[in-house]
């Protein structure tokens, strides 16, 4: 008979529980840069055991094409249960046509 209540308590905390999106800007934005593309590269993490790494040049490699110039850099957090992802974002623009192809 005991395991009924705690059933249900576990059930109404699992329940209770929400998730988080945030999302913050990590450098003021350089308004003389254009917005051309935008590269992304993100970390999960689930029971706080996380694969991958974030920084910037690696956010600014996969945008296609590749960002030579930032005008900024955010980071958006979800979190929800024992999963979480942060993603680094990266808006700029590339190197001009021509300029370091051979």
């Amino acid at each position: 008979m005991r395991t009924l209540p705690r059933l249900a308590a576990g059930l109404s905390a699992l329940l209770l529980t929400g998730c988080v999106d945030l999302s913050f800007r990590i450098t003021p934005e350089n308004i003389s840069v254009k917005p051309m593309a935008e590269g992304k590269t993100c970390i999960y993490t689930l029971f706080n055991f996380g694969y991958g790494t974030n920084t910037a040049e690696q956010a600014m490699a996969n945008a296609t094409p590749p960002i030579q110039n930032i005008r900024s850099i955010s980071l958006t957090v979800f979190h929800f249960l024992v999963f979480e992802s942060h993603c680094l974002k990266v808006v700029g623009e590339s190197a001009p046509a021509g300029v370091g192809a051979r």
